[in-house]
């Protein structure tokens, strides 16, 4: 079952938020942050698929605005109907697992200690495939192809989105942590 803030339960997994301290207004706060991530890295999916539905000034603008960190190579992006999206296909994977991390980390916050704490290593690892794949191919080994760098390229945003997610929670909430009244003083 499923533990809504609101003591609701839905399905078979618990998601919401974690259990805090600072009552009703570290809750709405959480609910801020998570649909600020959401909104965040929703938009980024947006902004990078939209080249193939714009006019040519605004698809110019989207490609230069993400050129800064994306190669963009016309044999590496995908396309729609014949128009390259802003990324390659890795970024493109990279954006998805962003987004899809802040979806999931309602039911993922759960691991949170065991994540954090291990944040280096988490990160690392989520590299690994995406160096593989982009190691063997330079090599000469094999050639990697979009799907492979698709996927790659979204453990990678995955593993990065669930930390997004929890980073922009963090920065909301600090702000209730900040302005909370020790109970000592409360009277």
């Amino acid at each position: 079952m499923i533990d809504l803030p609101s003591g609701r339960r839905f399905g078979a997994f618990k998601i919401g938020m974690p259990k805090l301290e600072y009552g009703e207004a570290a809750r709405s706060r959480f609910w801020w942050g998570w649909m600020l991530a959401l909104v965040f890295t929703g938009l980024l999916v947006v902004l990078v698929t939209l080249p193939p539905f714009v006019g040519a000034s605004t698809r110019s603008l989207l490609m230069t605005g993400f050129s800064g960190v994306c190669h963009q190579l016309p044999d590496r992006s995908p396309r729609i109907d014949g128009v390259a999206l802003a990324v390659c296909h890795r970024c493109y994977g990279i954006y998805w697992g962003l987004f899809l991390a802040v979806v999931a980390f309602l039911v993922m916050h759960r691991w949170d200690a065991f994540l954090y704490r291990r944040a280096p290593v988490v990160l690392a690892a989520s590299l690994v495939p995406l160096s593989i794949d982009w190691l063997g191919d330079v090599l000469g080994f094999w050639t990697n192809t979009p799907h492979s760098r698709l996927l790659t390229g979204l453990v990678f945003g995955i593993v990065a989105g669930y930390f997004v997610a929890r980073g922009v929670i963090e920065i909301v909430l600090s702000r209730v942590a900040r302005t909370r009244v020790p109970p000592e003083q409360e009277a």
